[in-house]
């Protein structure tokens, strides 16, 4: 499925077999920005685009908070606890989780024309 430069979230979700984990979903996606290391995101991610990463704790929301990053994406079938679903939440951020690898979602984003 191409994806067009803006992408509704739930469009993005069937792109990479991915499940929605807050009850955010009114975010479009301007892109995408894949790093594990928060300051790298802190430097480099720009506002709008979806974060996919594996780390899952509380400081992912604050860094997407501080970034204006809509959604998270969290690879590899890992999953946030509650204490950070609900930080989401109330930071109106959407946190998707799928079972792909971030080397397999890269490319389904990609593919889909989810890049800068």
């Amino acid at each position: 499925m191409k994806l067009e430069a803006n992408a509704k979230l739930p469009d993005v979700l069937l792109t990479i077999q991915a499940t929605l984990i807050t009850n955010t979903v009114d975010a479009t996606i301007h892109g995408c920005y894949i790093s594990d290391l928060l300051s790298d995101v802190l430097a480099h991610a720009q506002p709008g685009m979806l974060w996919a990463t594996v780390q899952v704790h509380r400081n992912v929301v604050s860094v997407a908070a501080t970034k204006d990053i809509p959604a998270v994406l969290f690879t590899c079938g890992r999953k946030p606890d509650a204490s950070v679903i609900v930080e989401a939440e109330e930071e109106g951020i959407a946190l998707l989780a799928t079972p792909l690898t971030t080397y397999e979602a890269a490319g389904k984003l990609w593919q889909a024309g989810i890049h800068e």
